[in-house]
């Protein structure tokens, strides 16, 4: 299949490089890695995040229904409000994760664009009786994201001031039914995204870039940032054969109060017994050149996991990575991937 091409894409300098996330071209770095990975962590920086899919439910019973089939409680978010989500077959393993954001008349589900047409088959699998109906939108929306410890500024500059306080995926409308802003920790450094009509992309990116000053950043240093941050990609750290208490997400995205949902016994299950196989961990090495995830992860010529994001780290003194490790593994000393050492992040 064509790789999709963003909707910012006139905005990006023709000899900016890019790279495909997921099925969607965009900008691998702007400049040298180290400048542009300081500048987000001192400032922020401007994110293309036309990787990401929407989809949209309405109809009277629609937070009733996405409740009894996602991990999160929905029920109870008010209008405003968002939540983290899995949503899980019958053995607990992952199909797809998603944010979700409650708007007064609808929801708006935030996924992986690769996983759009998976999600829709499997949300209308469950759709029986409800009054509900799920719709793909992802075509008319254009989506940034500006992350770093500034962005609070931002947020006032477009009329939002009190967003330093605001929890995770909590959104407003800035342009009735147009814009809406969004509190989105993607990258591990507070954040935000704004959705937009796909036909003021442009505009909105000049906005952001020359009226705001906020200088752009790739994929490259969102990739490093987050797997500082053990924040887990799909298709990269998650995938259908992932459990979900094992990404380490279990606060932000599974609920052990609100009752029955797909794959709920086996979550249970495994809480109540502690029997977790495997734990989601943040790993360094020296060199991880030439090593392409999944690596496995050795101890005494015994494979105990697996490296499934390795990236070197901006500032060139090592690389970075996430990975799964056996829960049975006591102590990180003697690991190795592809004959060297690995090192378990605190």
């Amino acid at each position: 299949m064509a790789a999709n091409q963003s909707p910012f894409d006139a905005q990006i300098s023709a000899d900016v490089a890019r790279t495909v996330v997921g099925r969607t071209i965009l900008p691998a770095r702007f400049g040298p890695a180290a400048d542009e990975y300081h500048r987000v962590r001192k400032s922020c920086g401007l994110f293309d995040r036309s990787d990401r899919g929407l989809l949209v439910v309405s109809g009277p019973d629609r937070k009733v229904w996405l409740h009894n089939v996602v991990s999160n409680a929905v029920r109870t978010l008010d209008d405003n409000a968002g939540a983290y989500a899995f949503a899980l077959d019958l053995r607990g393993r992952v199909l797809f994760d998603l944010s979700i954001l409650v708007l007064a008349d609808r929801l708006w589900l935030d996924i992986d664009e690769s996983r759009i047409e998976a999600a829709i088959a499997h949300f209308n699998r469950y759709l029986i009786i409800e009054k509900a109906e799920v719709a793909n939108a992802t075509a008319q929306w254009a989506r940034l994201g500006v992350a770093g410890p500034t962005v609070s500024e931002v947020a006032a500059r477009l009329g939002v001031g009190n967003f330093a306080a605001w929890p995770a995926l909590q959104s407003v409308w800035l342009e009735p039914d147009r814009v809406r802003l969004i509190r989105h920790d993607f990258a591990g450094l507070p954040g935000l995204e704004l959705v937009l009509p796909r036909e003021a992309a442009g505009a909105w990116w000049a906005r952001l870039a020359d009226e705001c000053g906020i200088q752009p950043a790739g994929q490259e240093t969102l990739d490093a940032l987050r797997i500082e941050s053990g924040i887990p990609w799909y298709g990269r750290d998650i995938d259908e054969r992932t459990i979900g208490p094992e990404t380490g997400q279990i606060e932000r995205a599974i609920s052990y109060n609100k009752g029955c949902y797909l794959g709920q016994e086996v979550i249970e299950r495994m809480r109540s017994h502690a029997s977790l196989a495997r734990r989601l961990v943040r790993v360094r090495m020296v060199d991880g050149s030439g090593l392409a995830p999944p690596v496995a992860m050795q101890q005494q010529d015994r494979e105990v996991g697996q490296i499934t994001s390795l990236v070197p780290h901006p500032l060139g003194q090592s690389w970075i990575g996430l990975g799964y490790l056996r829960t049975a593994v006591m102590s990180a000393d003697g690991l190795a991937a592809g004959g060297r050492a690995v090192e378990v992040a605190p």
